[in-house]
């Protein structure tokens, strides 16, 4: 019988992949789009690890570069992203616990196939990525969500935590540094969610594509506390900033790893070489921390002027400073009620790209998310000058 799955109704385009077909046609229209949504770097890997790569390119004569790899990843990069864990975070993690994946986004498919049967509870914070919601509920999981007070710095309350636990609860989902917020779980918390993860016997599913953008303050690899309970997913879309090349890591207790490469492996057989040796080489290299600490600071210099030009253009607007993260959460009921619809405006009227905060709360209705990272600070600062022209001339109409 012809028909269709009814599991693939959960999935839902990306929005910001939504966003970016009417950005790229208004741009074939000659139109000036400042690119305020995209979750991706907008300063390229360093140039010394790229001239390697492309002499390696010239130069292979055999099919290393260009042939499949071990589904698992090659041992190169997977024993480099030891060293890179055990640099930056003290923690110990075998090579034999990590997966290489085909993106952040296959890491997060990967770990829910791995670890969901129908009927499980996911416990979701809000605001969060809008990325999990679509995935746990085509595996049949169920989501409960933890509300976030921006007031309190979107800082998690344990207490009210344990309030949604119950014998279904399969996991819980941290993504530190947080993407829409730019929060960061501070040690203390971890160490509760972790002894909590214990206690209830539950998956801590520890998102950290952003681990290696902290502006203030520090990230906490949860897995220390609760190296049994917590499955981690990584990327390197982020730094070494190679979105469109697909490539990142997930790692966890050694009795989760084989199920979750046999999930990846039958998604995309194995990750791309190419990007793999590209990796292995920049996190072994020796400008790895000196681009490192580049990026961090251009970026924090972004962010600043993000937030000075918000205060000028937009002084009713409430947000946290982001501590890291690539992005500002600006809820804005003073001067809208429907984010999804000032989104659209925005674009279409003002030639600025944001994502309504919509699709990441239940909450926020009247928020927006503004990424720091992908223009130069004039273009943000003029980006952030046409929302408060256009909440001027539109919002009460919103």
């Amino acid at each position: 019988m012809r028909g269709f799955s009814q599991a693939i109704s959960f999935l839902r385009e990306s929005p910001t992949r939504k966003i970016d077909v009417i950005r790229e046609r208004l741009k074939r229209e000659n139109r000036d789009i400042i690119n305020l949504s995209a979750g991706q770097p907008g300063i390229p890997p360093p140039i010394e690890v790229r001239s390697l790569l492309a002499k390696q390119l010239l130069e292979e004569r055999g099919m290393d570069l260009y042939g499949y790899t071990p589904s698992q990843g090659i041992i190169e990069l997977r024993e480099a992203v030891t060293e890179d864990l055990k640099r930056l975070g003290g923690i110990n993690v075998d090579p034999d616990n990590i997966v290489i994946i085909t993106g952040g986004q296959e890491g997060m498919f990967a770990t829910f196939m791995t670890i969901l049967n129908p009927g499980d509870e996911v416990i979701l914070l809000d605001p969060t990525y809008f990325g999990y919601k679509p995935i746990i509920e085509y595996f049949g999981g169920r989501i409960k969500r933890l509300a976030l007070s921006m007031d309190e710095g979107f800082k998690i309350d344990v207490e009210r935590l344990k309030e949604l636990i119950t014998s279904r609860t399969k996991a819980l989902v941290l993504v530190s540094p947080d993407n829409p917020t730019g929060n960061i779980v501070d040690r203390d918390t971890a160490k509760a969610i972790a002894d909590l993860a214990r206690d209830k016997d539950f998956w801590i599913v520890s998102d950290e594509a952003y681990r290696t953008l902290i502006y203030e303050s520090e990230h906490t690899y949860i897995y220390r506390y609760a190296p049994d309970h917590v499955i981690s997913i990584n990327t390197f879309s982020k730094d070494p900033g190679i979105p469109g090349w697909r490539l990142g890591f997930v790692y966890g207790p050694s009795d989760a790893v084989p199920k979750l490469k046999l999930a990846a492996e039958e998604m995309t057989y194995c990750p791309p070489v190419v990007a793999q040796r590209f990796v292995a080489a920049y996190l072994r290299s020796e400008v790895r921390m000196k681009h490192l600490r580049y990026i961090i600071e251009e970026y924090r210099s972004r962010r600043d002027a993000a937030i000075e030009t918000l205060r000028n253009y937009l002084p009713e607007a409430r947000f946290i400073v982001p501590r890291g993260s690539m992005f500002v959460f600006v809820d804005m009921p003073r001067y809208i009620r429907d984010s999804e619809r000032f989104a659209e405006i925005l674009l279409e009227k003002f030639g600025v790209t944001v994502i309504p905060g919509t699709y990441f709360s239940d909450i926020y209705r009247a928020a927006i998310r503004i990424s720091f990272v992908v223009e130069s600070i004039n273009r943000i600062r003029e980006g952030i000058r046409r929302i408060g022209e256009a909440v001027n001339e539109y919002g009460k109409a919103l």
